[in-house]
C-alpha cells in the first residue's frame, strides 16, 4: 500500500499545492469588523470554510457547515470515527515579511503565506492524503472525518459549537504540531495583570498573547532621556504608533523597543519587546507599578523571578509570555501567556504571581480552570493510536517516531485520545506565528505520505 500512495500522492501533488495557494490567498484572521451572524469569525474566516467546503465536495467527499464556524469533510462507513482535527484560521500577519503576506506564492521549492503551515497546509495535506486513498479504492471500516475549525488561534468557538451537535470522534490526530507525535501538551492560562490609569506615558504592543512581540511604541513626555534598549520612533513607522496612542502634540515624542517573534509556547526563541519597552521606560525614571513589575521579571521565559518555574519530567517547563500591552486613557495593562506542566493548578500559579505583585497591581484570570481544551493533556506511549501513528512515521521517513511534550495547544485537547502529529519535520526552521512562514514541497508531499498511511492503518 505505502508503494502505490507514494505513486497517487505524487500525482496529486501539483492540485494540492494549488490549493494550499488559493487557501493562503484567503486573509482568514479573525475580524470583528466584519463579524455578522452569518459570519461568527468575520468576512476571511467565512470565505476559508466556504472554499474548504466546495474543495471538499469536488475531491469527493461530504461536507457539513456547522453553524458557519466549523465543520467537516466526511467518508468511510461505520460506528467509530477517526476525528482529523484542521484549523483555516490564523494569527495576524505582523511585521518583518519579504513579500506580501497573503500571496501564496510557491517559489524556491516553497509555498510561502500566513497559514502554510499553520494550519492551511497541513489541513489540506490530510485531505488529499484520503483522496489518494480514495483513487486506490480503499474502504475504511470507520468514518474518516476531518474537521475544520475557523477559531483555532482565539477562542476555539469552533470547537465548542461543533460538538454540541456533532458525536465525539474515537481518537484521532491534528497536524498542528511537530513529527513525530506529540505525546503531551502543557496547560494555557492567560492573565491579565493591569494597574492605575496613568498621564505620564502611553504605550501599545501585540495583537495576540499567544506571540511573543516583536515591536512595542510609547508615548513619553519629549524631555526624557532615550537609551537602550529604547530608540525613537523612525519616521517610517510614525503612522502606526499615532494611530494607535494619538497625535504628537505638546512636549511628547515616540520610541519603540525592538523584539523577535516567535510563538507565545516557545518564548525562548524569541525577544519580547514589551519587556524591552518597559525596562527601558523603568531606566528613563517614569514610575509606575505595571512598568516596575515587568522590568524586574525581565526576559525570562519561565516566570523564574516570580518562582512559578514548574517542571515536570514528560511535559517539561513552564512558559510565560506577556504578550499584548495596553496603556491608554481608558486601561492599563499587560496580557500573559502561560504553559504550565503537570503537577500544578492554575491556582497556585496565580498565588505564586500574586505574591509578587508591585503594589498596585491586581491580576485578572481569563481562562476558566474547568476548561478541558486549556488543561494538560497527555496519552500514554502504549495507546494503539500512538502506536499506528509511530508505524506509519517510521516506514515513510525510515527514522525513529520520538514521542515530544510541547507547550502549545492543539485542537488535540478537544476530544479524547488524540494527539497532535507533524506538520513540521525535525530540524526544520519553527515558523508558525512568525514572519516568512511558508512550507517547502518536498515536507508537503512527505506529511501527505505519512497521514494517507497513518489513515489506512487507523481505518483499515
Amino acid at each position: 500500500m505505502l508503494n502505490k500512495l507514494q505513486k497517487e500522492i505524487s500525482t496529486l501533488m501539483p492540485e494540492l499545492i494549488e490549493s494550499v495557494s488559493e487557501m493562503i490567498k484567503i486573509p482568514s484572521v479573525e475580524d470583528p469588523t466584519t463579524q455578522t451572524p452569518q459570519k461568527p469569525q468575520g468576512e476571511g474566516c467565512y470565505r476559508a470554510l466556504k472554499k474548504m467546503a466546495e474543495k471538499a465536495e469536488a475531491l469527493g467527499f461530504s461536507f457539513k457547515n456547522v453553524e458557519n464556524v466549523a465543520g467537516h469533510a466526511e467518508w468511510g462507513q461505520g460506528d467509530e470515527i477517526l476525528g482529523i482535527l484542521g484549523h483555516l484560521d490564523v494569527v495576524p500577519a505582523g511585521t518583518g515579511w519579504d513579500d506580501d503576506p497573503f500571496s501564496g506564492k510557491v517559489k524556491n521549492g516553497y509555498i510561502w503565506g500566513r497559514g502554510a503551515i499553520d494550519d492551511k497546509g497541513p489541513t489540506l495535506s490530510c485531505l488529499y492524503a484520503q483522496k489518494a486513498l480514495m483513487n486506490l479504492g480503499f474502504k475504511p471500516k470507520k468514518k474518516i472525518r476531518t474537521i475544520i475549525g475557523t477559531a483555532e488561534e482565539t477562542n476555539w468557538k469552533c470547537m465548542k459549537a461543533y460538538f454540541e451537535s456533532e458525536k465525539m470522534p474515537t481518537y484521532g490526530f491534528t497536524p498542528d504540531g511537530q513529527f513525530p507525535i506529540i505525546q503531551s501538551e502543557k496547560g494555557i492560562l492567560h492573565l491579565e495583570i493591569y494597574g492605575p490609569l496613568t498621564d505620564k506615558f502611553r504605550a501599545y504592543a501585540g495583537e495576540r498573547a499567544n506571540v511573543v512581540p516583536n515591536r512595542a511604541f510609547a508615548k513619553v513626555p519629549a524631555d526624557l532621556e532615550v537609551r537602550e534598549p529604547l530608540e525613537l520612533v523612525p519616521q517610517s513607522r510614525l503612522d502606526e504608533p499615532v494611530s494607535l496612542l494619538g497625535q504628537t502634540e505638546g512636549s511628547y515624542k515616540f520610541v519603540w523597543a525592538k523584539g523577535l517573534e516567535a510563538h507565545g509556547s516557545t518564548p525562548q526563541q524569541g525577544h519580547n519587546a514589551i519587556v524591552d519597552l518597559l525596562v527601558g521606560l523603568d531606566k528613563a525614571g517614569i514610575d509606575h507599578p505595571l512598568i516596575r513589575f515587568f522590568a524586574k521579571v525581565g526576559q525570562s521565559p519561565d516566570g523564574a523571578p516570580l518562582d512559578i518555574d514548574y517542571e515536570h519530567e514528560i511535559a517539561g517547563r513552564l512558559s510565560w509570555n506577556p504578550g499584548m500591552l495596553r496603556v491608554t486613557k481608558d486601561q492599563c495593562k499587560v496580557t500573559v501567556d502561560i504553559r504550565y506542566p503537570y503537577g500544578v493548578t492554575i491556582e497556585e500559579i496565580v498565588d505564586k504571581i500574586k505574591r509578587h505583585l508591585t503594589p498596585g497591581l491586581e491580576i485578572n484570570s481569563l481562562s476558566v480552570g474547568g476548561d478541558k481544551t486549556k488543561a494538560p493533556l497527555l496519552v500514554e506511549s502504549d495507546h494503539p493510536l500512538i502506536k499506528s501513528l509511530q508505524k506509519a512515521y517510521n516506514e515513510v521517513t525510515g527514522e525513529e517516531a520520538d514521542l515530544l511534550a510541547i507547550g502549545g495547544g492543539t485542537y488535540a485537547k478537544a476530544i479524547p485520545n488524540t494527539v497532535a502529529f507533524g506538520a513540521e519535520f525535525p530540524g526544520e526552521p519553527m515558523l508558525a506565528h512568525k514572519a516568512n512562514e511558508k512550507l517547502s514541497l518536498e515536507s508537503l508531499e512527505k506529511m501527505t505520505l505519512i497521514y494517507a498511511y497513518a489513515i489506512y492503518l487507523l481505518s483499515k
